[in-house]
């Protein structure tokens, strides 16, 4: 009975895939919970009053963590020096506001925060990533985000994962994906993120019999390190790779 479902889910994933290769939208596979809360801290920030070299600065974080009335000007100031409690403070003032409204500046101080070792503000981040305009996000920021991100799809987090996917390529917030980022996600990325990989591939439109020669190679890895749900998947998927390259050569 699983089996049938697994096959089950692995056709219609195949049809999905197809069927939206046009809008080249990208797909994602279930993950555990426990994967999407792998946290990194990338850079710890400011963590204690004495590392403000500003006595100003001092004065005002001594207000924040004495829990006393504080200007959103002061607190994005303590967050733009890079202190994760701040910065996680304006996220809180911010998402009331508006995630779409706000993104960019919710994905800038959730950035802060997360990378700090804060990994309540990981799900902001990510979240607001998705909202981002690539023409118009400042490219110090869009550094930043990568700064921030990649470490946890290294260390195995899914959500992190998913968003490296959708995130890179042509228009998208972080640029067309590179070789080296590709030869690592198969190296160090897992079946789940690889199979991602050659979906988010397959699913477009203009794949070339390089391409698709290049998606069923992801998906032989995907096949050969997964379990049996990413097996199955990766199976009827390279059979749909495989009619599209045969379709290509024919032509």
């Amino acid at each position: 009975m699983a089996l049938r479902r697994t096959l089950g889910f692995a056709s219609a994933l195949a049809g999905l895939v197809l069927a939206t290769a046009a809008l080249a939208q990208p797909l994602s596979l279930p993950a555990s919970k426990e994967s999407r809360k792998v946290a990194v801290v990338v850079e710890r920030g400011i963590t204690h009053t004495r590392q403000l070299r500003s006595a100003e600065l001092r004065r005002l974080r001594k207000r924040m963590v004495g829990g006393l009335p504080m200007r959103e000007a002061d607190l994005r100031r303590l967050a733009e020096a890079r202190d994760g409690l701040a910065a996680l403070r304006m996220v809180k003032l911010l998402r009331p506001r508006g995630l779409e409204a706000h993104a960019s500046d919710i994905a800038w101080y959730a950035s802060i925060a997360a990378g700090a070792g804060r990994a309540s503000m990981f799900d902001d981040f990510v979240g607001a990533l998705y909202l981002l305009d690539p023409a118009s996000e400042p490219r110090g920021r869009v550094s930043q985000y990568i700064r921030v991100l990649y470490p946890h799809v290294w260390a195995g987090n899914s959500m992190a994962q998913d968003a490296l996917i959708a995130l890179n390529g042509a228009d998208k917030l972080f640029g067309p994906m590179s070789e080296a980022t590709r030869s690592r996600i198969v190296q160090d990325g897992g079946a789940r993120m690889v199979l991602s990989l050659a979906m988010t591939d397959l699913g477009r439109g203009d794949l070339d019999a390089a391409g698709l020669t290049r998606v069923t190679g992801y998906l032989d890895v995907a096949e050969r390190k997964g379990d049996l749900p990413i097996r199955t998947m990766a199976r009827t998927l390279r059979q749909s790779a495989d009619a599209r390259l045969r379709t290509l050569e024919e032509n």
